[in-house]
């Protein structure tokens, strides 16, 4: 068995450059999350399969369960909503 060859300076400072990044990046995101979840009331809901498995593959990758990344997306979706609502009522 071959031993892999060492990486050079430039290399560990990129790895090490991206692992900082996405670890402020999940940091990040949990914080949210944990802000999302304090007061929360269990809620049953029917979902696509396509759309599980998309929330799913999109949670793994910022590092947090599908749960708890489909309540952030629905608190980011109604906020946003109540601020369009807002801006329409101001133009009025």
């Amino acid at each position: 068995m071959t031993k892999p060859k060492p990486m050079t300076k430039k290399e560990l400072e990129a790895e090490a450059a991206f692992a900082e990044e996405t670890y402020r990046d999940r940091a990040s995101l949990n914080k949210k999350a944990q802000e999302i979840l304090a007061g929360s009331t269990p809620v049953t809901i029917r979902l696509g399969n396509r759309e599980v498995a998309l929330a799913k593959q999109q949670a793994e990758t910022k590092g947090l369960r599908y749960q708890t990344y489909v309540k952030m997306l629905l608190h980011e979706a109604l906020q946003a909503a109540i601020k369009d609502t807002r801006q329409t009522r101001r133009r009025k």
